[in-house]
């Protein structure tokens, strides 16, 4: 899998750090799909333009209001640089649509991604398929815009909330852990299963009064699943000076 993302970074751009790029026009937008509207972050964007970034290659965080909320991510990750890039309700394609500005032009040694909970939600939930080929078009995406940092996927939370869900969130999970498995660049890390009670349903222990968002237990789950895998790649980036 990884020469798929390999042929496709082919004619993209050499570097994805900001400030750094070579005289080539960014490759054009990607097609939204019906139902999808970006556009309605790009208040929060603007925001994130405007803030002053002074990391050196930092981590980058990437999601809907999980990543937003994660107060403690800075210490969590110490002494990893981290860049908070959570934002709302946000879903997979609206990630994809804004690579560029909330990733690519960091210049991240790794990137880490929740994205795709609250694209299985409400009466009209995606599929499982239609979620893992937007994991693919994001990886396409980052390829195209030259950024080859390691991407790990934090799988979507089982959430109390969205329990007549499960099993869409179980297979979406599936799905994705099986792609990542197809590349050394991807890395699926399974913080769903720890959410899970002894019969297999979301545990509301791991979650705030609203059953959606975690608490700082969940927080520490998290944590414990995807610290060293960040901890692991970031040296491996660093000492490799990509």
């Amino acid at each position: 899998m990884r020469a798929i993302w390999s042929a496709i970074s082919v004619a993209a751009l050499a570097s994805c750090q900001f400030g750094a790029r070579p005289a080539l026009p960014l490759p054009p937008p990607p097609v939204i799909p019906e139902g999808e509207d970006p556009t309605r972050w790009s208040a929060a964007l603007e925001a994130f333009d405007q803030e002053a970034v002074d990391l050196d290659r930092p981590v980058v965080f990437v999601g809907s209001s999980s990543i937003r909320l994660w107060s403690t991510l800075e210490d969590d990750m110490a002494p990893v640089p981290v860049l908070n890039r959570g934002y709302g309700g946000s879903k997979i394609f609206d990630t994809i649509y804004w690579a560029d500005r909330l990733v690519a032009r960091h210049d991240p040694t790794v990137i880490v991604a929740f994205t795709g909970t609250n694209d299985i939600k409400g009466d009209s939930p995606r599929t499982a398929e239609w979620v893992a080929d937007r994991f693919d078009e994001l990886v396409a995406r980052f390829r195209a815009l030259g950024c080859d940092a390691p991407l790990v996927y934090i799988a979507i939370s089982p959430t109390p909330s969205r329990a007549e869900h499960l099993a869409v969130v179980l297979e979406t999970n599936r799905m994705i852990r099986e792609r990542c498995s197809l590349d050394d660049d991807l890395h699926f890390v399974d913080t769903a299963s720890p959410l899970l009670d002894a019969e297999g349903q979301p545990d509301p222990s791991w979650f705030v009064k609203d059953r959606l968002h975690l608490n700082a237990e969940g927080y520490a789950a998290w944590t414990a699943e995807i610290g060293p895998v960040v901890h692991r790649l970031d040296t491996v980036e660093r000492v490799g000076g990509r």
